[in-house]
């Protein structure tokens, strides 16, 4: 009888194993980017991180251009901002880059390609790990109906919109409109910097004394340069400052 030898194939990573909430293994050397500004880099040690994102990384994606190297992203920008098809090497390239699998993982705020990670068992301590109450910050007890004082004298500053900047930024983004998005913003964002324009300008409150309280009457989780603003009444007007031009001068008197 005739022997049949047959080489035993590796399985490929299916998509059911390399989901959101899951976990992938990150090789050493594996090349990773960050999800806001900075330069991609090796990893510098083999990890296992939770899935918190898949994204795409296609021609049609703001994600796209990280992965080109400097002398394919002019051509790149240039055909995607003209509607002119994309040059065949840069095409053959990202595909040889993604190993034809044109997506991403992304965890904490680093993304890799899903060609470069391998589905893995969630670690040991997540696992066993039980759930740990952390103490209530100062910030999370500021809510709606608290009531605060003041525990020193202190020169409060608050923020206000700078009309001037969305008229600048707009101008900007005008001459910018054949770039990805992202890139985009990249560039506009270093231009206002440069231009030392901010979207809002830093103004001077007023003096408080030590022992003087106030009260929460709303809550804003979106606040001027990335700040938590708190509407209070005190001295029986509402006004509203940044979370941290108060924390420092602030202790909880009563809850809601």
């Amino acid at each position: 009888m005739q022997k049949r030898w047959f080489k035993r194939k590796k399985d490929p990573i299916e998509m059911s194993e390399i989901q959101v909430n899951g976990y992938v293994r990150v090789p050493k050397g594996t090349m990773v980017y960050p999800t806001g500004d900075g330069l991609e880099r090796p990893s510098t040690r083999d990890q296992v991180v939770k899935v918190a994102k898949i994204l795409d990384v296609d021609v049609k994606s703001d994600n796209f251009y990280l992965l080109l190297p400097d002398e394919m992203r002019l051509r790149y920008f240039e055909a995607s901002g003209g509607k002119r098809p994309i040059d065949q090497d840069i095409l053959t390239f990202t595909d040889r880059l993604t190993k034809g699998d044109y997506r991403a993982v992304m965890w904490s705020s680093k993304w890799a390609l899903i060609a470069n990670v391998q589905a893995a068992e969630a670690p040991a301590r997540a696992k066993t790990a039980k759930k740990v109450e952390k103490p209530v910050t100062k910030q999370q007890q500021v809510v709606v109906g608290s009531v605060w004082r003041f525990t020193q004298d202190a020169e409060l500053r608050y923020k206000v919109r700078n009309p001037a900047y969305a008229a600048m930024r707009d101008d900007i983004e005008n001459g910018l409109r054949q770039l990805p998005s992202h890139a985009r913003t990249q560039i506009v964002d270093a231009k206002l910097s440069e231009l030392g324009m901010t979207d809002h300008l830093d103004e001077a409150w007023g003096h408080v004394t030590a022992g003087e309280t106030f009260t929460v009457r709303s809550k804003l989780t979106s606040g001027f340069a990335g700040e938590q603003d708190v509407p209070m009444l005190f001295r029986g007007e509402k006004f509203t400052l940044p979370y941290a031009s108060l924390e420092p001068f602030i202790e909880l008197v009563t809850g809601p």
